[in-house]
Parts: structure tokens; sequence; C-alpha cells
């Protein structure tokens, strides 16, 4: 379960969205309205938090990498030789690449860059999709090191300088195949953008932009189409009364109320976050909450929905949720993903807009964050656009509590099937030790806990033979990891157990 190899990562991405929250929420200039923050300790503490959280979130691929490839090892070797084979593999995307890609496509990474004439030139950004590649050359790069006999072409290398050299030379390889594809990727999304910049009005086109610009973040790549539309000519332009031209919707709607303007658009880009955050994410937090059968577990994960739930709605950023559901339940974060595209397209056409003021980096950005909507209530222009998102917010949050308690409880078969969901219930019985064995079955979100009578029945390995891709035990139970599809299991196990015990 490719969930297990990334549960670190997830975490330490969430607590980095924890610490971008505190620190977002201590800087925010809007606070000072309800409360104001003197304290310069508070206030450092709220920088070096922020910096924190801004680091982690945008090393998110490197962190995902090193703990790929160090994950099943007993060695430290694995993270150096992956560290040394993206680096190879940053670097020669950036010498090999024409530089003809638009500015986006490259990344300041890893202090990598080189200059000519006046000209700074740096890596071509892949994202997550780069950092995976080369995790899994670098654990082939390892593994093979380790079969190669001494009396081989390299023999008179050790392993670890073999490993060394066969990752330095794949992963430039990758680089040369990545500068030869990567630019058609781009030229797609490119294309896709100019298309949607062409009517930014238009409610189908902005459903496009919010599809992709989520995809797009799950795979660290959100800057490409974030930048065009905040802060270039993609998201709008307004001609000031000063004769300067504004670009960008973000830009535009903080140069407003400098202006003493209201501009009627502003801000399209921005409006469904405060719906998402606010709304539809803490939403579907309870109901994962509530799909939860064991009460230990459930009080085990009471914390977590508060705190999940306070970062989404007081600084949200739906990334953390959606790389859970994107190594756990696809199936929802594709109803996520629809979901979220299609309120761009219903604000748009309720005329409700709010943007948020902000220019710093796109990646560790928190737009949609109740602070900035509820600074906004004491405006009479923006009534309109904070009755709609209350309305349209409440009416999601309720959609998407359903659709989570749906999708655990009844579709969430993961990679099983409904049929063979049926045949490791009935396999399960016995590897147990018969109906008569059990005492009582719940799950949580990714597990089924089964209590015993007699724990020495129980065939491990015909478990394991069921599907059961972790086994926890204790004195009287057993926690059986079946990934999303485990409350299903739970259920199933639940009705046949009555009809036995009927019959």
């Amino acid at each position: 379960m490719l969930y297990d190899n990334c549960r670190l990562p997830i975490r330490i991405i969430f607590v980095a969205f924890v610490f971008l929250a505190i620190g977002y929420l201590i800087q925010n200039d809007n606070l000072n309205v309800f409360y104001t923050i003197n304290n310069s300790y508070v206030l450092l503490l709220g920088q070096i938090l922020f910096r924190i959280g801004h680091f982690l979130v945008i090393n998110m691929p490197l962190i995902f990498m090193i703990n790929l490839v160090a994950k099943r090892a007993n060695s430290g070797m694995p993270a150096l030789l992956a560290i040394i084979g993206y680096a190879t593999f940053l670097v020669t995307t950036m010498f090999l690449n024409d530089h003809s890609l638009v500015s986006q496509a490259y990344t300041n990474v890893l202090g990598l860059s080189y200059q000519m004439s006046s000209d700074t030139y740096y890596p071509i950004q892949t994202g997550m999709i780069g950092s995976f590649v080369v995790a899994f050359i670098t654990r082939y790069s390892f593994l093979t090191s380790r079969k190669k006999s001494i009396y081989s072409f390299f023999g008179f290398m050790n392993e670890d300088s073999r490993a060394i050299l066969y990752n330095v030379v794949l992963c430039g390889l990758l680089g040369v195949v990545t500068v030869l594809v990567w630019p058609y990727f781009i030229d797609i999304i490119v294309s896709i953008m100019t298309w949607i910049a062409e009517d930014i009005s238009d409610p189908y086109r902005l459903a496009t932009y919010g599809i992709l610009d989520r995809s797009l973040s799950i795979l660290g790549l959100g800057n490409l189409i974030r930048y065009p539309f905040w802060y270039g000519a993609s998201g709008g332009t307004y001609a000031a009364i000063s004769g300067a031209t504004v670009l960008g919707d973000v830009n535009i709607w903080a140069y407003m109320p400098e202006a003493l303007l209201t501009f009627n658009g502003a801000g399209r880009f921005i409006t469904p976050y405060y719906v998402i955050n606010i709304f539809a994410l803490p939403a579907m937090y309870l109901g994962m909450y509530f799909t939860i059968s064991d009460k230990r577990e459930r009080h085990r994960h009471l914390l977590f929905l508060i705190g999940a739930s306070f970062v989404s709605i007081i600084c949200g950023n739906p990334l953390p949720l959606e790389l859970l559901l994107l190594f756990t339940s696809p199936l929802l974060l594709v109803f996520h993903l629809v979901a979220s595209a299609s309120l761009f397209g219903i604000l748009s056409l309720n005329n409700a807009f709010l943007g948020f003021d902000y220019s710093s980096s796109t990646v560790s950005a928190m737009p949609g964050a109740l602070v900035d909507y509820l600074i906004n209530i004491r405006i009479p222009e923006y009534s309109h656009t904070i009755l709609i998102i209350l309305m349209i917010g409440i009416i999601f949050a309720i959609i998407y509590f359903l659709m989570t308690i749906v999708y655990y409880r009844y579709l969430a078969y993961d990679v099983i099937g409904s049929n063979r969901s049926n045949i490791i219930c009935s396999r399960l019985f016995d590897a147990v030790g018969g109906s008569d064995n059990i005492k009582s079955i719940s799950s949580a979100l990714f597990s089924v806990t089964v209590e015993l009578y007699e724990t020495e029945k129980v065939s491990y390995d015909e478990i394991k033979k069921v599907g059961a891709k972790k086994i926890t035990e204790s004195k009287t139970s057993l926690v059986l990891d079946f990934g999303s599809a485990s409350t299903v299991i739970r259920l199933k196990l639940e009705k046949a157990l009555k009809k036995l015990t009927r019959a």
C-alpha cells in the first residue's frame, strides 16, 4: 500500500500547514480588526513558524522522495543516493534545456542556478513527478549495486560507489528524457490556460481552471497555473486612473481598497476557497470521524479532527487532505476535485467574488481563510457575496459530509472489488478461528479491529493471504489493515456474523 510508504511525509506536510496557519494568522493584518498583537516575541514566533512551514511545503517533493527510498532500507545510504540523484537530475535539466518555456516552468530548488550574461537560469520544475521517478531509480540503483559480483566489470568498486555511479548515470538520463518530453506537457498546460484566459467570466472555463489548479497543486506544480492568473495578465487587467495597468486577479483585488474602488469580478480565482476551506473540508473531516466505529480510535482521532478543521477554517489550504486522499481514497479525491472545480463556475454564475491580499509564494498561500471572510462582512458592497458563500458553503458542507460517509461505507472497495470483499469476509471467519471465536468487530478509516475470545486459534498466514496489508496483535484482538475498504469489510463481516448467529 503506497500510503504506508508515504504516511510520514503526509504527516510532515500537515504539520507544516499547522505552522503556516499559525504564522499566517499572527501576521495577518486583517486580524488587527478583531485583536491587535503587539508583543514582539509573538510576532517573531509567527514569522519563524511561517518560514518553517513554507520551507517544508516548498520542498514537499524532496521530503516524499527521501522517505520513499529510506522506508525499507536499514541504511542511510539510499537517502544520500536520492539527494545525489535528484541534484544530478535537476542540474541536467538546468543545463540541457533551451530555456524557452514559460518562466513558471522553472524552479529555484536546492539553490541550483547558473548565470549567463545578465540572465539567471534554473532547473525545470517537475514537482512530485520528478521526485517519485528519482526515488524509484534510486531504489533500483541501490538494490542492483548489492547484487553485482566482485568479478563484474565494476568489481573494483565497493557497493556504495557502484550505487552512486548507477544513480548518477540513470538520473542524468532521466534529466535528458525530461528535457525532451517535459516541454510537450508544459505546452498542453499553457494551451489550456490560454483557452481559460480568453474569457475568465465563462463558468466552464473557470471550472476547468479549478480542477487544473487543484490537480497541479497536488503534484507540486501549482505555481504553473497560479502565477499567471494571480499575478499575470491571464487573471485579468485593470486600467487604473493613474494610467497604470494592474495585472492578475490577486493584484487587482489588493489594488481596489487602496484606490477606494470596488471591481466586480476581482477575486474570481480565490472565492471558491472560502467554501472549500471553511465549510467543505471540515465537513469531510467530520464524515471521516463518524465513519470510525471503534470508540478508542474515535477518541484518538478527535484531536486530529479539531486540529485539521482549525487549519482548514482559520488559514486553510486543502493540500494535506488531498494528499491523504490521493494515497488512500482516489475515488473520493476525484469527487473532491470535481466538486471544488464546480464551485468556480457556480460562484461566478451567482456573481459572488471575494479575493485576498497576498503577494508572496503561491505554494504557501492561504486563500479562503475565515479571518479574510469575516473582515469583509462590514463592507456593504460585499454583502451579496458574503451571503452567497454562506449559503453555498452550507450546501456543500452537507454534500461533502454525506459523500464521505457513503464512500467509506459503500464505495471504498479500494483495489479489491465488491465480489472479492465478500470472499475476504468468508475466509476471515476461518482465519480467526470461526465465527464463534469473534467477540466484536469495529473499524477505523483504514483498519478492522476484531476482538477474539482465543487468539491461539488465529492463522496469521491465512489472514495475510486474504489481503490484510498489516496485522497488529494484542492480547485479545487483531487490527487488520485493509486500507480505505476497511469500513466496507467491517459492515459485511457484521452482516455475515448476524446471519450465522441466527442460523
